[in-house]
This record gives C-alpha cells, structure tokens and sequence, in this order.
C-alpha cells in the first residue's frame, strides 16, 4: 500500500469512528500556481529546487465536534504530464492529514492532542513531514484561530526518518460580507525551529548549501463564495528555507472550487 492509499485509507478509518460532526465539508478545485519572477531567477540556478510554474487538481474536505476535528486533502500537481518530464514539470502527489482530539479545558480553551503527516513525492524523490504534540481552538464572532506545538520528524529520500526539531504553527479564519458577497480570509502557517544538519542540505546560487535551523511556510488566502456551490480564491505563498531552496520564494495561487 503506496503512502497516498495509506493517508486516504486512514482519514476514512477516522471518519467512520467519529461518526457524529457538527459540521463537514467538502470540495474539489482546480488551480494554478504562479512562482514570482524574482523565485524563479533565485531558485533556478540549481542543482535542484528550481521552481516553475503549474497547476494541479485538489480534492479536499473535513469536519468536527465536540471530539475534536479532522481535515485532509490529496493534491496531483502537473496531472496532464507524465511522472518524468524534465525542468520540474513532471507530475507529483501532496498529500496532508490533520487531527485535534479534545483532551480537557483549561477555562474556555480546549486542550487538544495535535497530529499532522504531510507527504510529497514524484517519480525520484519523497519526503513525509510528520507532526504529535498539543493545541487548542479559540473563535470570536466570524473569527478563529486554532495553534499547535508539536514534535517534528522527517522521513526523506536519502536520509531516513528521524526527529527534525519542533515545529508550531496555526489555521485561522475570518468570514465578512463585501458588497452584499460572501467573503472569507484564512491563513495557515508553520515554523519548524531546532532542525537538524541532516536535513539542511538545500540549493542556493547554484550550489548546495546548510540552510538555516528556523524555516517558515504558509500561506494567506481570500475567498469569494459566489454560490454555494462555487467558490474562488487568491492565495499569497510563502516559504524561507524550504522546499529544497535556502531562500525566500513566494507565488500567487488561483483557485476554482467545486462544493459539495
């Protein structure tokens, strides 16, 4: 069983023991992912992590009550190219499973163990990004927020798997109306800090260099929901000393969602 089948399998497993949601969603998108010029002249120098341009199809969904909540999503970068086309065109899988388990209440704040598996891998290359430690939800009004702190462990091509420091990071949310639309901002974002040596091998002006122990990796998204059923976004990503690439990169992400 490939990781993918290992993620889907174990979100449906998740589901069906929590049977009882508040609330569930769920949505497929079309997407297009553009670098800025300024990425792509720093990362492309080599010898790898140079980044271009391309779309990719999502399939995402969630949901939540008073145990907890969970969310995950399958994405197939490039999906028109084969699995081994050159200059970073070459088809891909990313993939992210997330739970908060409800533990216990410090006051209005839920105490939640916290779990993440992010993985992505092509023809040549894999790299998994797994996540246990502790968070909490808290939400005023049309806003949320929902942190979390955790222990790191990376399982990479090359090296194996071993802890990689902590990462902390957040998802938060915040709906309004504009002009009689519905609209919403969210954001979701990670740190990793204390990571070690073994996994600081990046590029940076063509050579490859330690990247520095403290990384950051997000983004920031506006969405319109036009209908229910239709949904379109802008995303602002971001990344430092990740994805290969010992440098700043930032792109803009166009998005066409499907509700169900």
């Amino acid at each position: 069983m490939n990781t993918r089948t290992t993620l889907l399998a174990l979100a449906l497993a998740s589901c069906a023991g929590f049977a009882h949601a508040d609330y569930s969603f769920s949505n497929v998108s079309a997407n297009w992912l553009d670098w800025s010029n300024g990425t792509q002249q720093r990362t492309q120098k080599g010898p790898f992590g140079g980044k271009n341009d391309f779309g990719y199809l999502e399939a995402e969904g969630g949901m939540g009550g008073n145990w907890g909540d969970l969310y995950g999503f399958l994405d197939i970068e490039n999906p028109d190219k084969s699995t081994h086309e050159a200059a970073g065109q070459n088809r891909r899988y990313a993939s992210k499973l997330v739970g908060r388990f409800n533990v216990g209440r410090i006051g209005d704040l839920p105490v939640q163990v916290y779990a993440h598996v992010y993985d992505f891998r092509d023809a040549d290359f894999y790299d998994q990004n797994r996540v246990l430690g502790l968070g909490t939800a808290l939400s005023r009004g049309n806003f949320w927020i929902k942190p979390f702190l955790g222990a790191h462990q990376e399982f990479k091509q090359g090296v194996g798997a071993h802890r990689n420091g902590m990462m902390a990071g957040w998802v938060l949310g915040y709906s309004f109306n504009l002009a009689g639309q519905a609209m919403m901002v969210t954001q979701w974002h990670e740190t990793e800090f204390a990571r070690e040596d073994a996994y600081l091998a990046m590029a940076k002006d063509g050579d490859v260099v330690r990247a520095r122990k403290l990384a950051n990796n997000g983004a920031v998204s506006l969405w319109w929901n036009a209908t229910k059923s239709v949904t379109a976004g802008l995303t602002y990503r971001y990344a430092d000393q990740k994805l290969g690439s010992a440098t700043y990169q930032n792109a803009f992400i166009s998005t066409l969602k499907y509700n169900f």
